[in-house]
């Protein structure tokens, strides 16, 4: 708390940009409060990246699309690769991903597979930092991550042609009649890759090229049945082949399969009350073809209703009843490959005057580690038209993995969910359409599952870790002339209080900043990412460098509908590495085309 205490002042103080911006209409945000509001009032740590922005800049995959995002510290580990994505210090398997409302990942690993979502279907990215268990339940411990995919009209494709002989080339089409949509999608890309492992005392090591291949297919349809009925559905394919090093004499590759379904039936009572009645499947399926071969596939059922009522100007709540089934199958018997889990949640917002209060409250029952009970409140200051001062404070828990309860000889049944508290205060500023935002915040997290170990080497996960994730997030945003700023600048301390020691692979200073503009009369612009040095392992004997990488792109309009780009990834090629051993590639050129 000390270190609250120390920067509380500090947030109040912070210094505002210069701005000489126009106004601009506030962007919408969904997931920090399970309804739609303005970005600039929600009480959440909140940031949006727009499926357009990224591709006018080039941006290939979804990890180098948030690697420049305030709070978020991106670890790829070869081309093709499950990203690992760490928010405020938080396990990478602390976040929670959803794609249109639905949750996506594996029961297995506990991460989700981002590298099968094609930029060229991301309408945007919603990205809500700190604690969400109160919301959407368990895993929702440092944030959540929610993709939405594209539903406009109009007929576009994409091509970009890299080195490594890279490829990503897609199509879409929208049709919109009345209060009727609908759209189709496509996508494939491929590249040769690089070789993902360098050191060659590693185990894995192979001097092969570690290549990939990813197609997806994505349709989505609103059908209004009556003026105050309407049927909204989306379904997204996604198959892929990527190797990876695994052995000195195999070419291993992975496998994988992604799918989402949903559909979603919103009654509009009145123009108070909406009620929305979810269903959804998604499923997640690897099989590792190598020297140690296996599959896992992970399927979830879910549904859900949700009503939301505004009784006033000021005053809207929420409440949920929720059910999920998660079912496993792999290579290897487990004990268990099912649990169920249902919820019921409520949350509310009100102002009065200059003071905007939130609160939420969720019950998790599971069928596998029991009832769970989570809350969050939020508090909002008006200083000014201007500035805003706001606190939250809440509670999350993440529900153990398949891995860690039943996986053959290496597992614990008996284990609980970790489970975590978390407080944060922030002020912030905002101007004709620029902004400044300093957040202060201190996550405690307790029961973390760790591998031990006995002196006869059973091995199993325990519940014996705790972790303090503290920290200060600093991002601004201001438009000077023609030329957009935008930069982030994190400083954490998340350390392993068991131990003493700092979290692997993630650093106590991160930042990125990007300047964007029109030069010579080309859309251009530069982005920087910053990391401080990490620590490997946990016993922090394994250090890894710190490195800075620049990203430059560049856009012609040829035509109204028709664009030519250039981007370049780790421009100044810097040979630096996010886990020990693994290559990032070095630099990388792209040439885009748009048609819309």
């Amino acid at each position: 708390m000390k270190f609250l205490v120390r920067f509380s002042a500090l947030s109040i103080a912070v210094a505002a940009p210069c701005a000489f911006a126009q106004t601009k209409v506030e962007p919408i945000v969904v997931t920090a409060v399970r309804s739609a509001e303005f970005v600039n009032e929600t009480l959440r740590d909140v940031s949006i990246v727009r499926g357009d922005d990224l591709l006018r800049s080039g941006v290939s995959d979804v990890a180098t699309a948030l690697q420049s995002v305030a709070g978020i510290e991106v670890v790829a580990q070869g081309a093709g690769a499950t990203p690992s994505l760490f928010i405020r210090g938080g396990n990478s398997n602390q976040v929670l991903v959803l794609i249109d409302g639905q949750r996506v990942g594996s029961a297995f690993s506990g991460q989700s597979a981002l590298q099968h979502i094609a930029i060229s279907q991301i309408d945007r990215i919603e990205i809500v930092r700190g604690p969400a268990a109160s919301l959407y339940g368990a895993d929702a411990v440092s944030g959540v991550i929610q993709i939405f995919t594209k539903r406009s009209a109009g007929l576009s494709a994409n091509a970009m042609f890299g080195e490594q002989r890279s490829s990503d080339v897609s199509a879409r089409a929208g049709f919109v009649n009345g209060g009727n949509a609908f759209s189709i999608a496509a996508n494939h890309r491929e590249s040769r890759g690089y070789n993902a492992i360098v050191d060659p005392n590693n185990f894995s090591f192979n001097p092969d090229r570690d290549g990939y291949r990813f197609a997806s297919a994505q349709a989505s349809g609103t059908f209004a049945i009556a003026p105050t009925l309407t049927l909204d559905g989306n379904a997204l394919a996604a198959r892929s082949s990527a190797q990876y090093d695994g052995s000195a004499t195999f070419d291993d590759r992975i496998k994988s399969d992604v799918r989402n379904l949903g559909a979603k039936l919103k009654y509009k009572a009145s123009d108070a009350w909406t009620s929305t009645l979810s269903f959804g499947q998604s499923v997640d399926r690897s099989e590792f073809l190598s020297d140690f071969p296996g599959f896992y596939k992970t399927t979830q059922d879910q549904a859900s209703w949700q009503n939301n009522v505004r009784m006033n100007r000021d005053t809207s709540f929420w409440n949920a009843i929720e059910w999920r089934r998660e079912k496993i199958s792999a290579a290897d018997p487990f004990a268990v490959n099912s649990r169920r889990t249902t919820s019921a949640a409520l949350g509310g917002e009100t102002r009065w005057r200059a003071v905007t209060a939130a609160a939420s409250m969720r019950f998790d029952d599971s069928s596998q580690y029991g009832a769970r009970t989570t809350g969050n409140v939020g508090l909002a200051y008006s200083l000014s038209s201007e500035w805003r001062l706001l606190a939250n404070a809440g509670t999350s828990f993440k529900a153990p993995t398949f891995n860690d309860l039943y996986f053959p000889g290496f597992s614990n049944p008996l284990l609980a969910p970790e489970k975590a508290k978390n407080v944060d205060f922030a002020s912030q500023w905002s101007r004709d359409g620029s902004s400044a935002k300093l957040v202060v915040y201190e996550n405690r997290v307790r029961d973390l599952i760790q591998f031990i170990c006995d002196a006869n080497f059973n091995c199993a996960p325990q519940n014996v870790a705790k972790a303090t994730l503290r920290g200060v997030t600093l991002s601004a945003a201001t438009r000077v002339a023609a030329w957009t700023v935008e930069g982030s600048l994190d400083v954490g301390d998340p350390k392993n209080e068991s131990t003493g020691k700092q979290l692997p692979r993630r650093a106590k200073l991160h930042g990125a900043l990007k300047l964007s503009g029109e030069l010579f009369g080309i859309a251009s612009g530069i982005e920087i990412i910053a990391s401080g040095s990490r620590f490997d392992n946990p016993s922090n004997t394994q250090r890894l460098a710190g490195y800075t990488i620049a990203n430059v792109f560049a856009r012609y309009d040829i035509s109204r509908n028709v664009a030519m780009g250039l981007r370049i990834d780790n421009a100044f090629d810097r040979d630096y590495r996010q886990a020990a051993g693994y290559s990032t590639g070095g630099r990388r050129a792209w040439i885009t085309l748009n048609l819309s």
